[in-house]
């Protein structure tokens, strides 16, 4: 199993401050990249920081904002979705990540809306798989019920992801903020499940804190991961730059002694 750490804890457009993850702890961290292109400095930034994400293990994450796969053809969601994702496609070509994570919305869902919504946004992933022949995509559990973008509950995300015979990625701050069973979640998906996306809340809001501040007990689902799916990837999802560096630092270092880490290095796949 590899770990991770997504881009979207650094200081906004500043991508070369990751290498201090590189500089500490060599290939035994990957990245997960979080495009940005809404910002105006940030594919610059990106194009003098290359080297530093063309080795070790590489995810791509989708870009988040710009990105709203429930748009229909032609429409201007739609429209402004292509624009960042021919972005990123552009530069997986250059950098060859493994996996990239899918949001099946991004965007507010109601009783009424949420059929058409989501049939749009698997029509929309069929589309990604051919932009993205080579890159195994990871369905994500997105969307709370505090936001109002949740558009599966528990049994409806894991009957979709069977039925469609999906890679799935858990993220584990959703799963708790929506009070779902998050070891059923494991255990009914630990076939398809590729990756884990990790931070913690209070078990209503989508705080994005750090592993040990909040209701979730990863002390207890660590171990509980590696046992049921060992090659899952653990990808550490802080979306504030508060936690960069020593708080940052601190966490992979602990979250490394439930894993395989300390003990292995691994080429890119």
């Amino acid at each position: 199993m590899d770990i991770l750490i997504d881009t979207c804890v650094l200081p906004r457009c500043k991508l070369e401050t990751a290498r201090i993850y590189r500089e500490r702890f060599g290939l035994n961290i990957g990245f997960e990249l979080l495009p940005m292109f809404d910002l105006a400095a940030f594919e610059e930034n990106l194009k003098k920081n290359l080297d530093l994400f063309s080795e070790g293990t590489l995810f791509f994450h989708e870009p988040v904002w710009g990105v709203e796969h429930t748009g229909p053809k032609g429409s201007i969601e739609y429209k402004e979705s292509m624009y960042h994702i021919l972005l990123t496609k552009k530069y997986a070509e250059i950098l060859r990540p493994s996996e990239m994570v899918y949001h099946l919305n991004n965007c507010p869902v109601t009783d009424d809306t949420k059929d058409k919504l989501l049939q749009t946004s698997l029509e929309n992933l069929d589309e990604m798989r051919n932009l993205f022949p080579d890159l195994r995509l990871l369905v994500e559990n997105t969307g709370t019920d505090a936001d109002g973008w949740k558009l599966l509950d528990q049994g409806e995300f894991t009957d979709l992801c069977r039925d469609q015979k999906f890679d799935v990625l858990v993220d584990i701050g959703h799963a708790n903020a929506n009070a779902w069973d998050i070891y059923k979640l494991i255990a009914d998906l630990k076939d398809q499940i590729r990756g884990f996306h990790f931070h913690n809340n209070d078990g209503v809001h989508d705080l994005h804190n750090r592993l040990r501040e909040g209701t979730v007990d990863f002390e207890r689902l660590l171990p509980y991961i590696y046992e049921t799916v060992p090659d899952a990837s653990w990808v550490i999802e802080y979306t504030r730059p508060v936690y960069h560096g020593d708080p940052l630092l601190e966490d992979i270092n602990w979250i490394m002694q439930y894993s395989d880490k300390p003990n292995k290095s691994f080429d890119r796949r």
